[in-house]
């Protein structure tokens, strides 16, 4: 009897040092502990939108959590949109955390977080390096300083070689210049869909186009970066960012 009381005793301890968490995709897969997801794809609507869900797994308390940018390979997160306890932040540095330290995210007693968190890279890279960018859930106690268990770690990854490279997945038109004082200006070789985000995620303008030389006016945009997706009628997308002066 005494040797199944410590048992339990030290099942019961295990129970409280681990986190009491669990993460989940929109289809209900849970993300484990050093698990790397990889994307062949970036930018606004497309697939590389991972979005998540964290369940209280505490039967009796509130667990209050908060999400650290570990580290990051051929990339600075400058691309990088993270969605957690109601906003959204781009524009990444290795060490920031959702929310800012000592501050926590309360999840209530059998709750799970609403829709609105992901994480998504908009970032091209240069076309042939991977991108990873590591991230870790923490719980902590009320005052946000004392941890509780072990992060869980993941890598969120591009990969722009995964799909393979065809002319069918290419959007067939080239930007004369990145760089923008007045006009952007495409040479566009089939019809094509724009949409213009800041860093934000918002849409700020988007065109519809056919062939031939176009020009967009951006003067009515205020000075900075942007990211233009374009997609085709087959379906291909195509992420460039761009700077205004």
């Amino acid at each position: 009897m005494k040797l199944k009381l410590l048992f339990l005793t030290i099942v019961g301890s295990v129970a409280i040092a681990n986190a009491q968490y669990t993460v989940r995709d929109i289809n209900g897969n849970q993300l484990n502990n050093g698990e790397v997801l990889e994307f062949g794809v970036y930018g606004y609507g497309t697939a590389a939108n991972y979005v998540f869900f964290v369940t209280n797994d505490n039967p009796t308390d509130v667990i209050y959590t908060r999400i650290e940018f570990v580290s990051a390979v051929n990339a600075t997160g400058e691309f990088f949109e993270l969605c957690y306890a109601l906003q959204c932040y781009t524009n990444l540095a290795v060490g920031f955390t959702v929310p800012d330290a000592p501050q926590v995210f309360p999840i209530a007693v059998g709750e799970t977080t609403g829709e609105g968190n992901h994480f998504l890279n908009a970032d091209p890279g240069n076309g042939t390096d991977i991108l990873e960018y590591v991230f870790a859930f923490h719980q902590y106690e009320a005052d946000g300083v004392t941890e509780i268990g072990t992060p869980l770690t993941f890598t969120y990854r591009y990969n722009p070689n995964v799909l393979g490279v065809n002319e069918n997945s290419k959007v067939n038109l080239t930007i004369q210049s990145t760089v923008v004082s007045n006009e952007l200006v495409l040479n566009v070789n089939e019809p094509v869909s724009m949409k213009v985000y800041d860093l934000q995620g918002r849409v700020v303008k988007q065109a519809r186009f056919e062939t031939g030389l176009q020009t967009v006016n951006m003067s009515d945009l205020s000075s900075q970066i942007y990211i233009l997706q374009f997609s085709n009628e087959r379906g291909a997308t195509q992420t460039t960012k761009i700077v205004v002066q």
